[in-house]
């Protein structure tokens, strides 16, 4: 029944998210293709930049409110209610400060004013502290229908400004007009269950800020590690540099939310069975190592063979060389995919300041590297530095929680080598079939899940058991 509910949920919260990504991937395409690389480097630039004060805002709070109300169902409202008023002051306190920031930096008047009417969406971090109520319940169906509701919403007025007023400004006002509307349904369907409590209790508040500041330091460090690039790639080359790899960077993005949803799912079970039954918590992470290598590697195999034809039948011949600059990035959405159970088991275990220190080692890392090899590669070098900086965390991570008495992880070997019986002949065979039939490249993909899905069975991996079992 609870692999069933983790499903359930996954599947639930999969559903919206696919649906509110492709939707808003249709909106960046139509973006992307109206403003031109230039135009999409500065608008991919200033989402890059608020990234960092979102960061601030949310305070690692996310992880821990799951996490307590998890514990304390009864305490919920004051705790939601606290977990709010905290967030709103961090955001009306972080307003002045990235205009303020960015005249300082010597950016262009262009991405100053994008950057003022953009901040607004600081507001749109309230989102997850109504959210956790249903991450603790998994009960994931109601935020995914709210956020399908907002691409919707997004992609028509996107249309509109695309045909009508392309620039920059009228773009950032679409995103403030959806995710507004999305923020305010969100909000009244949590008050529906749990009716918050907004007094202010400085014993909990003062709990929250002790358990999150070390993981919004470390968010911060995992952010600059994966965004620092594009901040670096402005100052040392061009926004139009920018836009090549960004279109790269939101393709890759868009397939985390397969290993989102999962752990969305697995990470309060992580937190119950740390605290009371260690089989059924070693079992958790044995089956989220499963998961998440069974899910990452068909994808590396398939996205390699495929970036240049996805590049171009999505964003045109303009942004050709982003093809190559893909398949760089797919190597890091491998690794983030079992990098995330890692990371999310420290936390489980209340482990943070470890990931903390973990990602402040990493961060000195990529900065090196894209330092290095900007100069000479250009975003292809920025792409290698993040591939590189994500499979050495890995690494860390694996040994940190093999040899922390308090976690004792045993080296998931059983599904490395499961990963590898599947996938050495799923690439074998699409590398043929790619060299042997020419075919439009969404028909190849088609073809390569058929044919993964056939492997699955052919192995027992998978079964019509399974899956009647979780229906």
């Amino acid at each position: 029944m609870q692999t069933r509910k983790i499903l359930h949920n996954t599947f639930a919260f999969l559903g919206g998210e696919f649906f509110y990504h492709f939707i808003n991937f249709l909106a960046c395409i139509l973006i992307a293709r109206a403003l031109g690389g230039e135009g999409y480097g500065q608008f991919s630039f200033i989402y890059v930049y608020l990234s960092f004060f979102e960061a601030f805002v949310q305070f690692g709070l996310n992880a821990v409110l799951t996490r307590e109300l998890s514990h304390d169902e009864e305490n919920s409202p004051r705790i939601l209610g606290n977990a709010l008023l905290f967030r709103a002051a961090l955001v009306v306190a972080s307003l002045p400060v990235t205009v303020t920031l960015v005249r300082l930096l010597g950016y262009p008047a262009t991405i100053q004013q994008g950057i003022f009417l953009a901040s607004f969406q600081l507001f749109f971090t309230l989102r997850p502290v109504f959210e956790a109520v249903f991450r603790a319940r998994l009960q994931m169906i109601v935020p995914a229908v709210w956020n399908v509701i907002r691409a919707f919403v997004n992609l028509g007025l996107v249309a509109i400004v695309a045909r009508m007023r392309p620039s920059l400004p009228f773009f950032i006002l679409t995103y403030l007009a959806s995710g507004s509307i999305s923020l305010v349904g969100l909000a009244f369907s949590s008050q529906k269950r749990i009716a918050i409590d907004l007094r202010p209790d400085r014993k909990l508040l003062a709990h929250l800020i002790r358990e999150s500041a070390p993981l919004v330091l470390s968010a911060y460090l995992t952010l600059l590690y994966y965004r620092i690039d594009v901040m670096m790639l402005s100052m040392m080359k061009t926004f139009r540099d920018v836009g090549y790899y960004s279109v790269a960077v939101r393709l890759t993005e868009s397939l985390n939310i397969l290993s989102n949803g999962l752990l969305i799912s697995l990470f309060p079970l992580f937190s119950k069975a740390f605290a009371g039954n260690r089989i059924e918590f070693e079992m958790l992470i044995a089956k989220a190592f499963r998961w998440m290598l069974l899910l990452g590697a068909p994808l590396l195999i398939g996205g390699v063979l495929t970036a240049d034809d996805l590049i171009h039948l999505f964003f045109g011949s303009e942004y050709a060389s982003s093809g190559a600059t893909l398949k760089i990035l797919l190597g890091y959405t491998f690794f983030c995919f079992v990098g995330m159970v890692l990371a999310n088991v420290l936390i489980a275990c209340r482990k943070q300041m470890a990931d903390m220190w973990i990602s402040a080692s990493l961060v000195f890392l990529n900065i090196g590297l894209n330092w290095f090899w900007i100069p000479s590669f250009n975003y292809n070098g920025a792409a290698a530095a993040t591939v590189v900086t994500e499979a050495v965390g890995v690494g860390i991570y694996f040994w940190y929680a093999m040899t922390q008495p308090a976690i004792r992880l045993a080296f998931p070997s059983r599904e490395f080598l499961t990963t590898l019986k599947v996938n050495i002949p799923f690439a074998v065979l699409l590398f043929l079939i790619r060299g042997w039939v020419e075919m439009p490249v969404l028909i190849f993909i088609l073809l390569g899940m058929v044919i993964y899905s056939g492997l699955l069975f052919f192995f027992g991996e998978l079964s019509w058991k399974e899956i009647r079992e979780l229906a």
